[in-house]
């Protein structure tokens, strides 16, 4: 009779974290909602008609253009 109700109690301590685990991550969503739409660039990105190759991967650093 103890094993059975040592099981029974840390299948409750599982459950509890469990729950507690999935609360605070509801919170958190309810509490910082991600955007649905992304946020548009202010400007274009120019740096195709500035003589580099019109496909560069990264884009140059405000500091290095400047």
């Amino acid at each position: 009779m103890d094993k059975i109700l040592g099981l029974l109690l840390l299948v409750l301590y599982i459950t509890a974290i469990v729950g507690l685990a999935a609360g605070v991550t509801f919170a958190v969503v309810k509490i910082f909602p991600t955007e649905r739409k992304p946020k548009k660039p202010d400007e274009p990105d120019s740096s195709s008609g500035s003589g580099d190759s019109g496909g560069s991967l990264f884009r140059k650093s405000k500091r290095a253009s400047a």
